[in-house]
């Protein structure tokens, strides 16, 4: 029992004796920054969304291209179901023949029509002729009432040939009418039938640009699948140029003062160890928003363009942790959080010296990774306990 108390008894005289850990006041350059996460987007992108097609505001997903693959212009991003619009255009295409047809038939009668009319007109004017010969020809032994027989037979003639000759006339003056109204029928139904086959066309969307292909969340946070239906205009994805990766931070309100555009942006993206990337805030917001519906907190976007771009690592909406320079002190003096204490609305340090601690009180402006910037109170070299 004896031997138990002296060996504690000499492990707390060890301990008493070591020395309390210490560390150095620094001066040097310290950078003030902004934290705040942010989502990787594409600068350049097209976004793709049902097309317009008449009377037909939702749309069934036939076929969709598996997100994240890279694509040429030109090639099929999403096939929407066209059994409605073929439906038409089958109805349309009949139509259309019908009309054709109808046409055809009224060149052929309007023909047929001219020539019955011009054989009609030989025929009145070849009565008329003889009828004239008969009513020029003076026989005084024709009785008066054979006079005016030959007489009348002249007016019948000269009316037949007069009506004849007025016939052909209206003929030639309506076929040409009746034919513009058939021919714009065939018109308007070769219009409907290349309408509807552009929209079979558009129900078939092709990429745009190269790029990558980003699926498009709806208000619930639901990807796109097939079978889904959609309404027209709601975007369902999006064509994104790899090389022009830019990415948008949500900074707090309270540090939106700070921003200045040109300041530079230390990046790191979630996932991706050991790599750092640096950029420069080109834009900053002027609407502020709430963070979400469940976070109240303030929050405006910037925008932070890359000093360079990897295509081979970099995705639309990969998350980032970035740190925005706002302000670069070059003769800060510094000294770890971890010795400051805090009591009564003071801050205050241990300065160790060969034979004695004091306690001083320190002014602090910043804390920055774990260092806090002190403006008055202490200088550098002095060393301060933990």
């Amino acid at each position: 029992m004896i031997k138990k108390i002296l060996l504690a008894v000499i492990i707390l005289t060890n301990q008493a004796c070591q020395p309390a850990p210490t560390e150095i006041v620094q001066q040097g350059r310290i950078d003030i920054t902004v934290s705040a996460s942010g989502e990787l987007e594409s600068s350049t992108t097209t976004l793709i969304s049902p097309p317009a097609v008449a009377n037909i505001w939702n749309h069934q997903i036939k076929y969709l291209i598996d997100e994240n693959t890279p694509v040429e212009a030109g090639t099929l991003l999403v096939s929407f179901d066209d059994k409605e619009v073929s439906k038409k255009l089958v109805q349309q295409q009949a139509e259309l023949k019908q009309a054709k047809q109808e046409l055809a038939n009224m060149i052929i009668q309007g023909t047929a029509a001219e020539k019955k009319l011009v054989l009609a007109v030989a025929e009145m004017k070849m009565n008329f002729d003889k009828a004239r010969r008969s009513a020029d020809i003076v026989d005084q032994g024709l009785s008066e009432n054979e006079k005016r027989k030959v007489s009348i037979d002249f007016n019948i003639a000269k009316n037949d040939l007069f009506l004849a000759r007025e016939k052909i006339k209206f003929h030639q003056r309506n076929q040409p009418v009746n034919l513009r109204l058939a021919q714009g029928k065939v018109d308007r139904a070769l219009t409907k039938v290349a309408s509807l086959k552009q929209d079979i066309e558009k129900l078939n969307i092709k990429a745009p640009i190269n790029g990558i292909v980003v699926y498009r969340s709806n208000w619930s946070g639901e990807k796109p699948a097939v079978g889904e239906s959609v309404s027209f205009g709601r975007p369902i994805l999006e064509v994104a140029v790899l090389d022009k990766m830019q990415l948008t931070a949500e900074i707090a309100e309270i540090d939106s003062g700070k921003l200045r555009i040109g300041q530079s942006v230390e990046i790191k993206l979630d996932g991706v160890q050991g790599q750092v990337f640096q950029g420069k805030l080109i834009s900053t917001g002027s609407v502020f928003r709430e963070k979400s519906r469940q976070d109240k907190r303030r929050i405006c976007d910037a925008i932070i363009e890359f000093n360079q771009t990897n295509g081979d690592i970099m995705r639309p909406g990969m998350t980032a942790r970035i740190d925005i320079v706002t302000e670069t002190i070059n003769d800060a003096v510094t000294v770890s959080s971890a010795a400051v204490r805090q009591a009564g609305g003071r801050s205050t340090v241990t300065v160790a010296g060969m034979f004695y601690q004091t306690q001083k009180d320190i002014e602090i402006t910043h804390i920055v990774g774990g260092k806090a910037l002190v403006s008055n109170g202490l200088i550098p070299g002095e060393k301060v306990l933990l």
